[in-house]
């Protein structure tokens, strides 16, 4: 079930061995001189060094919880280094390849040196770093071969020396993790050089056919040689000098594995040991849709989650969170970027698992919500941007995916946070800021909306599938094997009601009658998911999916094109997005400016051929992350753990709308923004949180290919205003308030009547236009939408309305008729 690290990178010999190691040679696992000690559950032991055939030292520590304890290390028999000591071999050095693979904080895999002088362990040099390709494996990724620190055996007395031996040490301090695998170790002394090694070597600027290397003087020298040799290679005999600590090769070969070689030429004559660094080029990118150049980013704060505009000017700035201060690079209009750290009341709960960003009380600032483990908190920002007051609840919230919007359309923005192990919560919104917390079914709020309560709650998105002007919700669901992991799509009916209508394998929410279900849209799916990319993949104006697996124990992703009639049909087969990786981050945006939506998922983009079916792209991608315009060159980057991903762009077109919302939230937050091109149709929902963790861009972003024009934009408010806006110009953002565009009257229904008026229960419409399938929407006389609907026939039942003077408004592809009616 698991993946073993396979690739040996030193000679082995598979047969048992009964011999002590030596300097100067491999262990040559299995070894049964070598002996496996601590306090581990032997169960989860995979690979053991000592009788193993497979040459290695593997531990899964997934399998035993988060509750285990779990200390585990692969002893050495004692090696005696009197000789070598003799010969003035002082330095000794251990090689071994690893695949370590972390979850949270405090696991630790470790190189130790037994002084037998004071009988205890020591750490040889640093702890060995994650270097694993994805979460969901003990031993997935490419080995690093390990060198360690060159270890000084010359002030060593008699006893250490004789009684000398090392170990490689697993701890996972009672967190939760994954594990590793190790491979057969070399040990080796040299003679110590006349001066110091060089230190902090580091690779970069890599690309598929250059790289760049930088490294720190070991002590006072002047100069250095500098080798490159294939992987493959031995160590050079020696290489090209220079007098500056940076050195540039060319002429490489893409997609190919080098070791760059660094020592220093010793003021007093000789040289250094020779220190390395291994890399690989990169592809040849030139075929690429885009790629992408990685840029880091001085960040602070040990949760790096957002591009989001924070100061009001619609760029998109880089947001880093700790539990008392605000790290951002406010991004410059003329270039570049401003950091900042805003210090913020102690939150009491950090944004361990997801981020959302959203003008909560309408200053014109954003406000962020942090979705914590054991709750949820509010950073408030001040009417200047420059300060936040800390709210939080004593509601007990396992957050995952957290979401800003406007849950019962008052035109006041409320949070939804999916709750891992209880229903759902969400705070709705008063008007003045104050927000009052909510779980679950409740009859004085939209009903429905993840009342499941056993939770599995893990990634929601809202968006508005079946195209009837309101905000519908999907919830990926997690943690596998029974009903509480069947994915749900909450349909808004328009009327405080949502319906699950996800149901595809006959669950039915049987314990709660007042929440109202159906089995229409076949993506009631048991599978282990975190999250959902919905985007119109296809362009055909309206909103289909990619259901990402984080595991194909219950079943593998899913892509399902919307049939416009509230139903889907699966399209994974022969898709190409079976080729992504697993995880738990998947996220919608049109990165190469084709006018068709990529997918992001776990550090592939799946980019969209534009006929439903996806290519992977793996080198020179961004690893999942928040997604936004970090320069305003109309390209979106990515921004993940103090990088940023730049795009390098291509020569495709495109077109930037910021929503300002009067009647409707300020962010324009559940607005459906259309373009309308010569090639059709593109739709974006404004959204606030979606994939699982980050918290990407608010502006609306479309790629136009090789047009130079776009016909018109349409903006459907949820308030249901309509902002219809022609030939507007490319390559720029615009920036559009809510209601500052005229209607445009739909001539096809100018003989429009309505009867009976007065009515009590069935509004009639009589036209000679076909209205099936257009939006009927209802305000009061304070212009308030109470009720909206997609047309099945020509009549709207308003019996649930109270007595009163209304408008019903007829709207289809932006176009609007009004009649006035009156109530009973």
């Amino acid at each position: 079930m698991k993946k073993l690290l396979l690739i040996t990178l030193l000679v082995m010999l598979f047969c048992a061995h009964s011999y002590a190691q030596q300097l100067n040679q491999n262990a040559n696992w299995p070894n049964n001189q070598w002996t496996v000690t601590g306090s581990y559950d032997a169960t989860y032991l995979f690979e053991d060094p000592t009788s193993s055939e497979s040459g290695s030292f593997s531990f899964d520590d997934n399998l035993p919880g988060g509750s285990s304890d779990n200390t585990v290390a692969a002893e050495s028999p004692i090696i005696n280094l009197s000789a070598a000591y003799s010969a003035n071999e002082t330095e000794l050095t251990v090689v071994f390849p690893y695949v370590f693979n972390t979850w949270q904080d405090g696991q630790s895999l470790s190189l130790q040196y037994w002084n037998a002088g004071s009988n205890e362990w020591v750490n040889w040099g640093n702890e060995l770093q994650d270097n694993s390709e994805s979460f969901n494996d003990f031993c997935d990724g490419t080995p690093t071969n390990f060198t360690s620190e060159a270890l000084n055996i010359a002030s060593f007395t008699s006893t250490q020396l004789t009684g000398f031996k090392y170990r490689i040490y697993f701890n996972d301090n009672s967190t939760y993790g994954w594990g590793f695998c190790v491979d057969s170790p070399s040990i080796s002394s040299a003679e110590p050089p006349a001066c110091p090694n060089v230190t902090s070597v580091s690779v970069n600027n890599i690309n598929a056919v250059s790289a760049t290397v930088n490294w720190g003087a070991g002590a006072s020298e002047t100069s250095w040689e500098v080798a490159i040799v294939l992987a493959s290679e031995g160590i050079p005999s020696s290489g090209n000098t220079t007098a500056t600590n940076t050195y540039s090769f060319n002429g490489l070969s893409s997609e190919t594995d080098y070791v760059i070689y660094i020592r220093a030429n010793c003021n007093e004559g000789g040289y250094s040991h020779w220190v390395s660094q291994s890399f690989t080029t990169g592809v040849d990118t030139s075929a690429y849709p885009v790629s992408f150049t990685t840029n880091p980013i001085n960040t602070t704060g040990s949760n790096d989650l957002a591009l989001v505009d924070l100061n009001g000017d619609f760029l998109d700035d880089v947001v880093s969170v700790s539990a008392n201060n605000l790290n951002i690079h406010y991004q410059l209009a003329s270039g570049g970027f401003s950091m900042s750290n805003i210090a913020t009341p102690t939150a009491e709960n950090t944004p361990d698992w997801s981020l959302a960003a959203g003008d909560f009380d309408g200053n014109g600032y954003n406000d962020l919500l942090y979705g914590g483990f054991g709750g949820v908190t509010f950073m408030q920002a001040n009417s200047t941007g420059t300060g936040y007051t800390e709210i939080s609840g004593s509601d007990y919230v396992f957050s995952q995916r957290s979401n800003f919007v406007d849950i019962n359309n008052d035109g006041h923005l409320d949070a939804f946070v999916c709750h891992d192990v209880q229903a759902n919560v969400y705070y709705i919104n008063d008007g003045t800021g104050e927000l009052t917390f909510y779980q679950g079914p409740s009859t004085a709020l939209p009903n429905g909306i993840g009342v499941v309560p056993g939770g599995g709650n893990y990634g929601t998105v809202w968006i508005d599938f079946d195209n009837d002007r309101d905000m519908d919700l999907f919830i990926a669901k997690c943690r596998g094997g029974s009903s509480i992991s069947i994915n749900e799509l909450w349909r808004n009916d328009g009327n405080g009601v949502f319906v699950n209508v996800a149901d595809s394998n006959g669950w039915h929410n049987t314990n709660y009658p007042g929440v109202g279900h159906d089995n229409s849209s076949n993506l009631g799916d048991l599978v282990q998911t975190w999250s959902s990319a919905w985007a119109d993949f296809d362009n055909d104006g309206d909103m289909d999916v990619f259901v990402g697996a984080s595991s194909t124990v219950d079943g593998d992703s899913k892509l399902m094109r919307n049939n416009g009639d509230g139903t889907f049909t699966d399209v994974t087969a022969g898709s190409g997005v079976l080729d992504a990786s697993l995880g738990r981050e998947n996220a919608p945006a049109d990165f190469d400016n084709d006018g068709y939506v990529d997918i992001l998922s776990n550090g592939d983009i799946l980019f969209n051929n534009g006929d439903f079916t996806f290519t992977k792209y793996t080198i020179n991608m961004p690893p999942s992350g928040a997604i936004g315009d970090t320069n305003n060159d109309g390209f979106l980057d990515v921004f993940r753990n103090g990088n940023i991903y730049l795009n390098n762009t291509n020569a495709n077109n495109w077109i930037k709308i910021n929503t300002v919302g009067t009647d409707s939230n300020i962010n324009g937050i559940g607005a459906r923004v259309e373009i309308q091109t010569d090639n059709g149709t593109q739709i974006r929902d404004v959204r606030s949180g979606e994939g699982f963790e980050f918290m990407s861009t608010l502006n609306t972003h479309f790629g136009i290919g090789t047009l130079t024009s776009i016909n018109s934009i349409t903006i459907y408010w949820p308030s249901g205003t309509v902002d219809f806006i022609a030939n507007p110009a490319i390559n720029t953002s615009h920036t559009i308030v809510e209601g500052s565009a005229l209607s445009v009257i739909d001539e096809t229904l100018v003989d429009l009547t309505i009867y009976p008026n007065p009515v009590e229960a069935d509004l009639t419409i009589k036209t000679s236009a076909d209205v099936i399938n257009k939006i009927a929407t209802v305000f009061d006389v304070n212009g308030k939408r109470v009720l909206n609907q997609k047309l099945k026939s020509n009549t709207v039942d308003v019996s649930n309305l109270t007595s009163g003077v209304y408008f019903l408004r007829l709207e289809s592809e932006g176009k609007i008729i009004k009649r006035k009616f009156i109530k009973k």
